[in-house]
């Protein structure tokens, strides 16, 4: 039973809320060690919140999953995880995400609106095309908005705007990859979604990204060097765009990240030389 719980919690995933912690190393404020302390916190509660909304998710989607190829392994869908045990602990998850977010004042808005917008995403928003992409990109933005007030620092226009259309591309190429691998089966939007759409979806948001982060790095960055960080940048969406095209991408974006050595290096290097830059250059 404690395997089945871990597995639906999806620790995996928590790696999307480590955008948490963005705002702080941009305002070189990564070595205060009392906004380090409220953003680890708020890292944990999203932690929380979106556990919660995996364990929700699952439990709607069970029936579907069951004819998923992969998706049918799921605790819940496979009858490991009872489901009257997920209902309770997808609640105490999401309230104890609420209540610890109202010791920080105004977090509890980004975190009550990250949870609306997930229940919201699990029970109708998933089966609306492009409106799902959409409320997949804003739940990386609340998570920024999210760093940023534990933080106490000004969010950079530029950072968010790289930042949603990151997640749309990132979004359109799972849609694109649940597709090719399962069809109309695992959602039912799919069937919405002509490939060539979603292709054409790819290779739009693609430059916009680069053209976006290429200003930033030249025009409105916080460091004269931070320039250097753009052939990173251009290698991982470049790398990214040849797996979808190569139909060799996991349709999880967080999978395929941990199973292609070169894409996970790319982000990796990035993170160093950002640090480098901003903290030592």
């Amino acid at each position: 039973m404690f395997f089945a719980i871990l597995e639906t919690l999806r620790p995996k995933q928590w790696i999307k809320n480590l955008l948490i912690f963005v705002p702080l190393v941009f305002a070189r404020e990564f070595l205060n060690l009392d906004s380090i302390a409220k953003v680890a916190a708020t890292f944990g509660i999203f932690c929380l919140a979106s556990s919660g909304v995996y364990v929700l998710n699952d439990i709607l989607d069970c029936e579907s999953d069951r004819h998923h190829h992969t998706k049918k392994t799921r605790p819940i869908a496979s009858g490991r995880l009872p489901k009257r045990i997920a209902i309770v602990l997808s609640g105490a998850l999401l309230l104890a995400a609420l209540f610890l977010a109202a010791n920080f004042g105004t977090l509890i808005v980004i975190v009550g609106s990250y949870i609306l917008l997930q229940i919201a995403y699990s029970l109708w928003l998933k089966h609306l095309a492009i409106i799902d992409l959409l409320s997949i990109s804003l739940g990386f933005i609340l998570r920024i908005f999210a760093g940023g007030i534990a933080a106490s620092v000004t969010l950079s226009g530029w950072l968010l705007a790289i930042t949603f259309l990151l997640a749309l591309l990132l979004a359109a190429g799972k849609r694109l990859r649940e597709i090719e691998t399962a069809g109309h089966v695992s959602r039912k939007v799919l069937a919405k979604y002509p490939p060539a759409f979603l292709q054409s979806t790819i290779k739009i948001l693609l430059p916009a990204i680069l053209v976006s982060y290429l200003f930033y790095s030249f025009q409105a960055s916080e460091s004269a060097n931070f320039f250097w960080t753009a052939p990173i940048v251009v290698f991982g969406l470049l790398r990214y765009l040849l797996l979808i095209e190569r139909k060799s991408a996991h349709e999880n974006p967080t999978d395929l990240l941990f199973h292609d050595l070169p894409l996970l290096g790319s982000v990796v290097a990035w993170m160093f030389a950002v640090f480098a830059i901003l903290y030592f250059a």
